[in-house]
């Protein structure tokens, strides 16, 4: 599968069958592409390219940008899984309905090569799936421009009179590369799949690792900082030439017994500055006890994320800006991380639950994943949520029935009910087990306070379950 991609208010994308084959039952080979038609805009960013090879993941094991010095495709080897979308026509539809989704306007075409998929999408109608003996002539009507050709040698045929695909094929073979150049006969021999054309591997991202062998073992503490010093800036280097910053730096020590001490770093932010890992890397280098002399140490980034550019202030006039705080709360956050562990440093996080005290979670604010999905809600579908909620809803006491207590007493003291806001019912589906059901009130008491309760539907019995500040 090969997807072209253009910026511009209007894009057209083609989808249609790329390039790596598979020997199908009936003995046909069989090759996956899609490509994208669109008039003359903007080249798409590299970044958003590579953003639109991890969405198209989903669609394919094999994703790929296109091997060009300004690449606008993506490849993608479907071969031997659209039966797992429901057949060709099925998996077309999905992948319609996704760009549809991101505000792309989508053009598929399916050959049995990706260089026939490509031309057909970019000239043929909307949605074509061409069958593999059938190729040579879906191709012949077409512009010669579909086969990918050099402008000089399009030039070239223009000036002879060869304005069509079908031209080409008549064209005497012997001829053809000596008085055009080979070009033209290894477009068309890919096209019509006498020529194989794989696509390319996806390149491997950068690996950040650095390592150190010891000529004799040592367990002095000083040798080994120095040698972590060294290990650092030079992992700072390879990351500054990349543009890159990391987020989980992970060190391990080979001892003498066989053994292999580890230390982890997460970061809240990605960076870049050795002086910065390494005051990092320290912290829990200071408690870390060693079983035997250490023989070789090793340094890697296993995480890592693009570096954030940011303008540096002339003046600092007083207050600061909000990248400015950023900056210390995420040296703060890491330095705490550091210290206690990164499970000790949490945030909550919203989760697309109903059940109120399913509906969050608490994830730690460093060695998070490079790209996570969040969940938004919005304040016009929801109704207000209490900021305080309690752990288990406390059961009200002596309140049973469809109405609203006007009272009860906690811990102690008596709540009188003033005003009352509500019912929100919430249920769970049905593949939870036991269903749970509830008709939430929010109520204000005689003294001002408010307070969120339920009633459970299937007993009528009544539950404190939060505070509103």
């Amino acid at each position: 599968m090969c997807i072209w991609f253009r910026q511009g208010p209007r894009q057209e994308v083609a989808v249609g069958q790329g390039p790596d084959c598979d020997e199908r039952d009936n003995g046909q080979t069989v090759f996956r592409t899609a490509t994208q038609r669109c008039r003359p805009h903007a080249a798409i960013d590299g970044r958003v390219l590579e953003e639109l090879a991890v969405e198209c993941e989903q669609f394919s094991p094999v994703v790929a940008v296109e091997p060009s010095p300004e690449p606008q495709c993506l490849l993608l080897d479907i071969t031997g899984v659209a039966h797992l979308f429901g057949g060709e026509a099925s998996l077309a539809e999905k992948v319609v309905r996704h760009f549809a989704r991101r505000q792309w306007q989508v053009r598929l075409a399916i050959a049995n090569t990706m260089g026939a998929a490509w031309a057909v999408a970019h000239y043929g109608d909307t949605w074509t799936i061409v069958p593999p003996t059938e190729t040579i002539a879906a191709l012949s009507p077409l512009p010669i421009e579909a086969l990918r050709l050099p402008k000089k040698t399009v030039d070239l045929l223009h000036e002879l009179g060869v304005y069509q695909v079908e031209q080409v094929a008549a064209l005497p073979r012997e001829q053809v590369s000596s008085r055009l150049g080979p070009e033209l006969l290894r477009r068309w021999d890919q096209a019509v799949g006498r020529l194989a054309e794989p696509i390319p591997g996806p390149t491997p991202p950068p690996e950040f690792e650095v390592a150190w062998s010891a000529d004799y073992p040592t367990g002095r503490r000083d040798i080994l900082e120095s040698v972590l010093d060294r290990l650092i800036h030079r992992l700072g280097r390879q990351l500054q030439q990349n543009g890159r910053g990391a987020l989980k730096l992970e060190c391990r020590l080979e001892c003498l017994a066989g053994q292999a001490v580890p230390m982890t770093v997460g970061l809240f932010e990605p960076s870049e500055s050795a002086d910065y890992l390494l005051g990092l890397v320290l912290m829990p280098w200071e408690r870390l006890r060693l079983p035997s002399p250490v023989t070789a140490i090793h340094v890697a980034a296993t995480v890592t994320a693009p570096l954030v550019l940011r303008q540096q202030e002339m003046f600092f006039l007083g207050s600061g800006s909000a990248d400015h705080h950023r900056r210390y709360l995420a040296m703060l956050v890491d330095r705490l991380s550091a210290r206690l562990g990164p499970d000790a440093v949490l945030r909550a996080r919203l989760l697309p639950d109903a059940q109120p005290e399913r509906s969050w979670r608490y994830d730690p604010l460093v060695n998070r994943p490079a790209r996570r999905r969040r969940f938004s809600s919005s304040s016009d579908t929801l109704a207000p949520r209490p900021l305080r909620l309690l752990r288990r809803p406390v059961p009200l006491q002596g309140a049973v029935g469809s109405a609203v207590p006007g009272y009860w007493v906690l811990q102690g003291q008596m709540h009188q009910v003033f005003d009352v806001w509500g019912p929100e019912r919430i249920e769970t589906g049905w593949w939870r087990g036991t269903t749970i059901g509830r008709d939430y009130y929010r109520v204000e008491t005689t003294t001002g306070s408010q307070f969120w309760i339920f009633r459970r539907l299937r007993d009528q019995r009544w539950f404190l379950h939060g505070m509103f500040e």
